[in-house]
C-alpha cells in the first residue's frame, strides 16, 4: 500500500468470517515465512560452519513459498493489495476507472479459475502416481490441492472485486496522491 494514503481510507474486510479467514491466511504465511528463516539459518550454519547442509533445505524451501504465496493471495487479492503499477492513471479518464477495474477484476477472476482446474488436475495425477519430492519423499499432491484451493478462492475473491467496483462500493485508488482527490 502506498504510504500516502491515509488509514481511514484503507480498504477493510468486511465482514467478520472474512476477517477471520484473513487472519488465518496471514498466520500460516507468517508461520512458514518464519519456519523457512530458521530451517535457512540452521542451513547456512550447517553448510559455512559444520560443512554438512541441512539435507532437503531446496525441496522444503520450494514447497515453502508455494505455500507462503498462495496462501496469502485471496485475501490480498480481496483488499486489493496487490502490486500495481499505475503508469496510465494520469492520462486515464477517472470516470472510466469503474469499468475498467470490473474488466480486470472478471479477466484476472478467469485467469485464476484456470489456475485452480488446472492445478487441481495436476494434484490429481500427483495423487494417484504417488507424486513426492525427490530427497525427502514429501507427497506432492496435498500442497498442489492447497494451492489449487487457494486459486480458486482468490478467483471468487475477484469476482467479489468486480461486483463491489461494478455497484460501486469499492474506492479506487491510486499510487498517485494527486488522483486520490
Amino acid at each position: 500500500m502506498a504510504d500516502n494514503v491515509p488509514p481511514e481510507t484503507e480498504p477493510r474486510l468486511e465482514s467478520r468470517s472474512n476477517r477471520w479467514f484473513g487472519w488465518l491466511t496471514d498466520g500460516l504465511s507468517a508461520f512458514v515465512l518464519f519456519a523457512l528463516m530458521v530451517m535457512t539459518c540452521i542451513d547456512v550454519f550447517g553448510r559455512e560452519i559444520l560443512n554438512a547442509p541441512l539435507d532437503g533445505a531446496t525441496e522444503l524451501t520450494q514447497l515453502m513459498m508455494g505455500v507462503i504465496v498462495f496462501a496469502v493471495l485471496p485475501v490480498v487479492s480481496l483488499r486489493e493489495e496487490h502490486v500495481t503499477v499505475d503508469l496510465l492513471d494520469k492520462w486515464f479518464p477517472r470516470r472510466l476507472a469503474p469499468p475498467r477495474q470490473v474488466i480486470l477484476n472478471l479477466l484476472a477472476s478467469v485467469m485464476m479459475a484456470v489456475v485452480c482446474w488446472r492445478v487441481w488436475v495436476i494434484g490429481a495425477f500427483q495423487v494417484d502416481y504417488g507424486d513426492t519430492t525427490e530427497f525427502l519423499r514429501i507427497p506432492l499432491g496435498p500442497v498442489s490441492y492447497f494451492i489449487g484451493i487457494m486459486s480458486g478462492i482468490t478467483a471468487i475473491a475477484l469476482l467479489i472485486n468486480a461486483t463491489r467496483h461494478l455497484t460501486g462500493k469499492a474506492e479506487i485508488r491510486s499510487q498517485d496522491p494527486r488522483l486520490n482527490q
